[in-house]
């Protein structure tokens, strides 16, 4: 792909392709993002018969491509481990203005990372560089239109795509839709709001089975799950040569709430 598509003739770069066969006669091909950003649709297409129905892969070859700078698509890496668990660890509910500066200290990393070390490909790997991306890929397995399956994040891709190529449209499943108009402030209340749904349910779940550590009512035990946050605020566990805080068991908690 080029790599500055304003200057198509200049340099390129490569991305990494995955595609699971049709079971069937394929009448096309089915492209798939899982959002993110930065998820690998590589990954995910290889994970077809778990993500479309049988009758869908009777009928599509399912293709994911790393978005650039994500998975195996020349990825840009910005921070070292080393950095990743101070931002993972930053106290998330700061009681003083010592901790706010921290917090804003830390949130600073990405992108003066990626600045530093990010490369040419940093700079050319926004939403629209990608689904122009994926209009190639298109034409490169033969496909007259772009069938697509996208969810969270890649919503905006699929709706980014379908604005540059209307033409090109062929089916397409928004799943999840991420409002391309949202800031991250809202972004990030409805995902907390989802979350609450979520812990709810999760508590709930818990407390149908024996070996449940949560006791009482569903509210009961979301307050129990609060207050062990809270006492790991000022009193996180020692695990090793680590700490567990506040911040990096509600990250545990809420990661898991994204799977069965």
């Amino acid at each position: 792909m080029p790599l500055d598509y304003t200057q198509p003739d200049g340099p390129t770069i490569e991305l990494a392709v995955s595609r699971v066969k049709s079971t069937g006669e394929a009448v096309a091909s089915l492209f798939v993002d899982p959002g993110g950003p930065g998820g690998s649709a590589v990954d995910y297409a290889k994970a077809a018969d778990r993500i479309v129905s049988p009758d869908v892969l009777a009928h599509y070859d399912v293709v994911g491509v790393d978005p650039r700078g994500v998975g195996r698509s020349e990825p840009v890496r910005c921070m070292t481990d080393k950095q990743i668990d101070v931002l993972l660890a930053a106290d998330g509910t700061p009681d003083s203005p010592a901790e706010v500066r921290g917090i804003v200290d830390d949130s600073r990393l990405p992108g003066i990372g990626c600045l530093e070390v990010g490369g040419p490909v940093y700079e050319h790997m926004g939403t629209v560089d990608a689904a122009r991306d994926l209009d190639i890929a298109r034409a490169a397995v033969g496909d007259e239109t772009f069938n697509y399956l996208g969810k969270s994040y890649g919503t905006m891709l699929g709706a980014t795509y379908a604005e540059l190529f209307p033409d090109r449209v062929g089916r397409m499943v928004l799943d999840g839709v991420l409002p391309a108009n949202l800031d991250l402030v809202e972004v990030t209340k409805g995902q907390a709001d989802a979350f609450e749904v979520a812990v709810h349910d999760f508590v709930a779940d818990c407390l149908s089975h024996d070996d449940c550590p949560l006791s009482g009512t569903e509210v009961a035990g979301v307050e129990q799950l609060q207050q062990w946050f809270l006492g790991l605020d000022g009193r996180p566990l020692k695990v090793g040569d680590r700490e567990l805080n506040e911040t990096l068991a509600a990250y545990a908690v809420l990661s898991y709430l994204y799977f069965p």
